[in-house]
C-alpha cells in the first residue's frame, strides 16, 4: 500500500526553509538597529552642534556687556543650585578662581538655563577660559590702533591713543600677545598657538565629551564615566581636572578616531580677535 501524498498546497517549511528565514530576519534586525543608532547620533550631534552656537552667541553678548568673559561654573553643583560663576572677589575687579577646575557653562551668567548648556547626551559642557580674560575690560581692544608704534607688549589698549600720537596707541599684535589657550590635535601638533607671531590662542573652549561622555559633569553634578576607553590626549579634555599654567586642550576636526587615540570630543575654540570683533570691541580701524 502506497502512503497517502500530502497535497503540495498544504506542505509544512522544513527545517532548512525556516533557518533561512530566521537568518534573514536577524540580518534585517541587525541593520535596522545599526540605521537606528547612526541616526541617533547623528541626531546628537546635531543637537550639540546647535547648543554649542546658542552658547557661542550668549558668550558675544556677555562680552559686549561686560567687556570680559565669564568664569567658569562648578559642574559639581546641582541645577537648582549651580550657573554661577566661579569668580573670586566680587564685585569688581575679580578674577576667576585659579585653577578652573570643574569649569562648565555658566548658565545663569548667560541668561541661559541648566539644560541650555548639555549636549546631546545630556552631558554638561566643560568651559575654559585664559584667567586674564576674566579680569575687567580684558577683551576691550576699541583703543587699540592697527598703526601704532607703542603699548607694552601682552598689555591693554591704551585709552590715550589718538591719531596725532601714534607712540600711546597700543596696537593689535601687542594686545594680544600671549593671550588665549593653545590648542593641539591628536598628532600633537599646535593648531592654536598664544605664544606665536601673531598670537592665535583660543579665547575660551567649550567641549562637549561626546557619545563616550568620559570627563563630562551629568546635570546632578556626578562626574559622567567614559563608555569605552579614552584617548590619552582625549582625557586632557576632562572637566574635573585643573587649568594649569602651558597646557594645552585638544581638538581634531577628525572625530570618532578609534583605538588607543580615542577622539569624539565636539570642541569650539574662537580666537581672542575673533571674539573681540564679534563683541564691537575689535580694534578700531586707523
Amino acid at each position: 500500500m502506497r502512503a497517502p501524498q500530502i497535497p503540495r498546497g498544504r506542505r509544512g517549511f522544513t527545517l532548512i526553509e525556516i533557518l533561512v528565514v530566521v537568518v534573514i530576519l536577524g540580518l534585517i534586525m541587525a541593520m535596522a538597529a545599526a540605521l537606528l543608532r547612526s541616526v541617533s547620533a547623528t541626531q546628537k550631534r546635531s543637537v550639540t552642534s546647535s547648543r554649542l552656537a546658542n552658547i557661542e552667541a550668549a558668550l558675544v553678548q556677555f562680552v559686549m556687556q561686560q567687556r570680559r568673559l565669564p568664569c567658569p561654573a562648578d559642574g559639581t553643583e546641582s541645577a537648582s543650585a549651580g550657573g554661577a560663576e566661579m569668580r573670586a572677589n566680587l564685585p569688581l575687579p575679580g578674577a576667576c578662581f585659579n585653577n578652573e577646575q570643574n569649569g562648565v557653562g555658566p548658565w545663569r551668567a548667560l541668561v541661559l538655563s541648566a539644560s541650555d548648556i548639555t549636549d546631546g547626551w545630556d552631558r554638561r559642557i566643560t568651559y575654559r577660559i585664559p584667567l586674564a580674560l576674566g579680569t575687567d575690560n580684558a577683551l576691550d581692544m576699541s583703543w587699540c590702533d592697527p598703526a601704532g608704534t607703542g603699548g607694552p607688549v601682552g598689555g591693554p589698549c591704551n585709552p590715550g591713543c589718538t591719531a596725532g600720537n601714534l607712540a600711546n596707541c597700543t596696537t593689535p599684535s601687542n594686545f594680544l600677545a600671549a593671550k588665549g589657550l593653545p590648542i593641539r590635535n591628536l598628532a600633537g601638533n599646535t593648531v592654536m598657538d598664544p605664544s606665536g607671531l601673531p598670537s592665535t590662542g583660543a579665547a575660551y573652549v567649550l567641549i562637549s565629551h561626546g557619545e563616550s561622555g568620559g570627563g563630562a559633569y551629568l546635570d546632578t553634578g556626578v562626574l559622567s564615566t567614559s563608555t569605552t576607553t579614552d584617548g590619552t590626549e582625549e582625557q586632557k579634555n576632562y572637566a574635573n581636572l585643573n587649568l594649569v599654567p602651558g597646557g594645552y586642550y585638544v581638538d581634531d576636526q577628525t572625530t570618532d578616531v578609534a583605538g588607543a587615540n580615542h577622539f569624539d570630543d565636539v570642541v569650539l575654540r574662537p580666537s581672542v580677535l575673533s571674539v573681540a570683533n564679534k563683541a564691537g570691541l575689535g580694534p578700531r580701524a586707523h
